[in-house]
């Protein structure tokens, strides 16, 4: 009789194991999938930026820099350094654009405006750039790690039972 209630504590408890095993992968996956979500919302942000600076600039105003400014801010606390490098380099080359184009409207020395237009196509450059070396940069912190979880509860009955 002793006997049969140890095996069945130890049943009980290795089945409470593996539920506390499969409840602590769930929250992990979870922590995983939010800081994804954050990342995402980060990156969206400063992928409409970019997109509205390189197909309207004029639109690009004081709501949009302030919102793109929030979105660097944000990705201070979800990336590393070299994101938030890379962020600042792109608001400085955004700020450039929107600057030459103000400036644009005001010159009428031929000579000025060449040189407006030529500082202005560089940072439009180093904007546009974005759709090439952004993605890279972004991606390696919103890869997952693993897919799928490896080991499952009935993946685990399975083997005890072959046992």
């Amino acid at each position: 009789m002793e006997t049969l209630q140890w095996i069945i504590a130890a049943i009980t408890a290795g089945f409470v194991a593996s539920v506390g095993y499969l409840q602590w992968r769930t929250a992990q996956n979870k922590a995983v999938l939010d800081l994804f979500d954050q990342r995402y919302q980060v990156y969206e942000g400063v992928r409409k930026a970019v997109a509205q600076i390189v197909t309207q600039p004029q639109g690009f105003g004081p709501k949009e820099q302030m919102d793109f400014l929030h979105e660097i801010h944000r990705a201070y606390f979800f990336f590393g350094d070299d994101i938030h490098g890379y962020l600042e380099q792109l608001c400085k080359a955004i700020l450039d654009v929107t600057d030459a184009d103000k400036e644009l409207q005001v010159l009428t020395d031929p000579a000025e405006k060449n040189r407006c237009w030529d500082k202005r196509d560089a940072a439009f450059q180093r904007v546009s750039d974005f759709y090439e070396t952004g993605p890279p940069l972004f991606a390696r912190y919103m890869r997952f790690s693993e897919t799928v979880p490896q080991v499952s509860l009935w993946s685990l009955v399975r083997r005890r039972a072959r046992k």
